[in-house]
Parts: structure tokens; sequence; C-alpha cells
């Protein structure tokens, strides 16, 4: 089977997601670019290997040949196969908001973990479709409000402490309460965090309400719901088949960023709220002894 960047095809079925992602400002740009590249290359292959000219047409064959198709230097690693799977699933995302596709042939599609029995740190592009699978419909706010926190280094023990008046929008930062083994601290929204929370601030109307939690359950409860809400992101985008990602997946991804913003371990504890630069480094992956990641 030709490699489908030796060809020249025509991929211009995945172009209207293309200018869709190119559009959302949920996206880093070194994540757009890897997704734009991604994306093509996916159009490129299914039209030349399948002669498919419409995203309702995919089978989930057709994905996993796609995913696990050779690259110029032999067969793909572990992370490629995750990070061409991840695309795709944002392929078919957006395609389905935008009315090109009605499903996910990737959600069958199941991959060896990265490091099986271990904690996988989200990669930004796992991220941005996490976010993408929070919000299902245009007047869902819990969700992506609760990812939002999350990204922002809140615990699952935290988010159901969490209200509306808690939230500085003009800074945009939220105060996290702290739990157990885990300080009470300033996290910072991004933009698409402090949007989804402006939302569901609105959408409450009630800055002493819970902003991951409705009803009047008792503490136990109130907790267990708002870890569900981030477990059942997880499932939206199709990441829970993997053992390794969890919850604390999403602060490990946190951690990194603020490392590669500051290269100081004792920043990222701090502002992760942990007490111990041992457990912050390995929370991150960062080897003490080499001093690199």
């Amino acid at each position: 089977m030709p490699h489908d960047s030796d060809v020249l095809v025509d991929g211009s079925l995945v172009e209207p997601v293309v200018a869709a992602l190119t559009a959302e400002v949920s996206l880093a740009p070194q994540s757009l670019i890897r997704f734009t590249e991604l994306i093509r290359r996916f159009g490129r292959f299914i039209a030349f290997t399948y002669e498919v000219e419409d995203l309702r047409a995919v089978t989930p064959s057709m994905t996993a040949a796609f995913v696990r198709s050779p690259s110029s230097d032999g067969p793909p690693t572990s992370s490629v196969v995750h990070l061409r799977r991840t695309a795709v699933r944002v392929c078919f995302r957006v395609a389905r908001d935008l009315g090109l596709a009605d499903g996910d042939p990737t959600l069958d599609l199941e991959l060896p973990a990265r490091e099986p029995g271990s904690l996988s740190p989200l990669t930004d592009e796992e991220v941005t479709l996490c976010r993408f699978a929070s919000v299902a419909s245009l007047d869902e706010t819990r969700l992506p409000a609760a990812w939002a926190l999350v990204e922002a280094t809140a615990r699952t023990a935290e988010l159901h402490l969490i209200t509306g008046a808690e939230v500085d929008l003009v800074a945009g930062r939220v105060w996290l309460p702290g739990a157990a083994r885990v300080s009470a601290r300033w996290g910072l929204l991004s933009p698409w965090g402090r949007l989804q929370i402006e939302r569901r601030v609105r959408a409450i109307g009630d800055p002493a309400a819970p902003l991951t939690y409705a009803g009047k359950g008792s503490a136990h409860s109130r907790q267990a719901a708002s870890c569900i809400s981030i477990s059942s992101t997880f499932a939206r985008a199709g990441l829970s088949d993997d053992p390794g990602i969890r919850p604390l997946s999403v602060t490990a991804w946190a951690g990194r960023q603020i490392l590669d913003e500051c290269g100081r371990i004792e920043v990222v504890a701090q502002r992760l709220g942990n007490r111990s630069l041992d457990r912050t480094a390995r929370l991150i992956g960062l080897d003490w002894a080499a001093g690199s990641l």
C-alpha cells in the first residue's frame, strides 16, 4: 500500500474541518499546526487508498489503517499512533458540528497504553480534544467549566467546593480551596477556560452556587458528581480506554506547561498546590538527577 505522503491526492474533503480549526480560539499554535497537517494527511490517505469522497463513508478499518500506517522511517511509534488517533477524533468532532459526519470511526480503535500501569500526562492535542468533547451543545456549561478548572490545576476533591465567588474573571484566575495533600492557591485560567467559567457563572446566576454541581446532595455526592464530569469528558473524547489517563493526567499536563514557562520546579509545586518537590517531579516526569524531562 503506497504511503500517503508519497502521492499527491486531493484531500479537499477535510478542508472545511481545517478551516474551522484555524478559526478555533482554543487551539495553541503548535497544536493547530500538528492537527491541520495530520488531518490533511488523513484526507489524502483515505481519498487515495479508498477513493472516499465523503467523511460519512469512512470506516473504522480505514481509520485504523491510517493510524498504523508506516512513517517515512518505518513503523510508527506509540506516541505517533496516539497523536494520529487524536487528530482524527478532532477531525470528526468538528465534522459533526459542521454536519459533514454522523459518527466517529475511532471510537472502537484500541491502542496499547503508552506506559501500561503508569500515569500518562495529557498532550496538548489531547487537552484540545477534551475541550471540544466537553462542549456537546451551545447551552452546556457544567462539563466545560469543570474541565476549565482541572486545566487550572483543580483536583477532583476541590471541584465541588468552587463557586462563582472564587472566580476573578478580570484577572483570569480562580481561587482553589485545597484538599488533602494539596494547598489552597490561585489557579490560572486559559482564555478558553475563562470563557467557559464566564458562561457557567452566567448560567447559574448565583455566585454562592457550586460551579460543577447542581443539587442538594451530601458532600460525598457532590464530589462524586464533580469527578464524573471529568471522566465523562474523557469518555466523550474517546480516551477512557487508556488506563494511564486519569484526572491527574490533566494536572501533570498543567505542571509541564508551567515548567516550560519558568523552568523552576519550586514554582511548579507552588502552582499545583503540592507540598513536595519530589512528588511534583514524579508527577510531571522530571528526572531530578538528570535535570531534564
